[in-house]
């Protein structure tokens, strides 16, 4: 056999080798709980998009940028529980489930809906809070939408992503609509005229509602599934029973407790600060 050959053959060997070493651990590291490998990192990741008031929210601190608001300090008391550091990460909501997956974060906790389609690519923690989906519009328009059908004729904005999309694509069966990422834009487009209404949770509603002069909820009542939004934690798919499990006994005891409730009023309260 010729030297260059033998060399050839060697290098393939070991190239061979080290496919199966990576393999090897690949698959060690795909045995490992998510919950683990979070303890092993000393910290948790959560993936947020911080325009939802009062769930995620920025505010300025010392001329920087703070995210804040009730899922983050749930995530902190989770991350509490979990003898670990939190960070946040954030970006577009419809961002969020591809970092998921893509291993970025370790979690999403943005006031996500765990829907059917959603539940396709990633897995949810039991739900953490509840709340019916309200309807902004112009101060003048208040008493004038009665039904869902008057809703299908006006200018609609909703949230890019969020279940409230859903809602007007699947329930209203509408295709022109404004999906923006973030709920400020929509609010100060319905006040300029650019919409007739948009469609968000009702706390959120309201909270807007007190934060832009000239804009108010709707008397009116959402069926056909738009009626209530629920809200869960995401985490990646396999290998996360632990990880669910420490969630959902920190969700558990934060309700049984009225701790979260407690959370939820504070991040109003931090809202209504940011106001004046």
């Amino acid at each position: 056999m010729k030297k260059g050959l033998k060399k050839l053959l060697a290098l393939s060997l070991v190239a061979v080798m080290a496919v199966g070493m990576v393999g090897c651990w690949s698959d060690k590291y795909a045995d490992t709980d998510a919950l683990d490998q979070i303890k092993k990192n000393g910290k948790i990741i959560v993936g947020t998009s911080p325009d939802y008031p009062p769930f995620e929210f920025l505010v300025s601190e010392g001329g920087k940028s703070k995210v804040v608001g009730a899922d983050i300090d749930m995530a902190q008391k989770l991350a509490d529980k979990m003898g670990v550091k939190l960070e946040v990460k954030t970006m577009d909501f419809d961002a969020l489930i591809p970092a998921l997956q893509a291993g970025k974060v370790d979690a999403v906790i943005t006031g996500m809906s765990p829907n059917e389609q959603r539940k396709k690519s990633v897995d949810f923690s039991e739900i953490y809070f509840k709340g019916e989906n309200g309807v902004l519009v112009a101060e003048k328009n208040v008493n004038k939408i009665k039904s869902e059908d008057e809703l299908k004729k006006m200018k609609l904005g909703v949230q890019k992503g969020s279940t409230q999309e859903t809602y007007l694509k699947d329930t209203l069966k509408l295709k022109d609509y404004k999906a923006l990422t973030a709920v400020p834009d929509l609010a100060m487009d319905l006040k300029s005229g650019k919409l007739d209404a948009i469609v968000l949770n009702s706390k959120v509603a309201k909270i807007n509602e007190g934060k832009y002069e000239g804009i108010k909820v709707a008397n009116v009542k959402l069926t056909g599934g738009g009626e209530e939004e629920a809200m869960a934690i995401a985490v990646k798919k396999g290998n996360n029973a632990k990880l669910i499990k420490m969630l959902n006994d920190g969700i558990k005891e934060l309700n049984k407790s009225g701790e979260y409730d407690k959370i939820l009023a504070n991040a109003v309260e931090m809202v209504s600060k940011e106001k004046k």
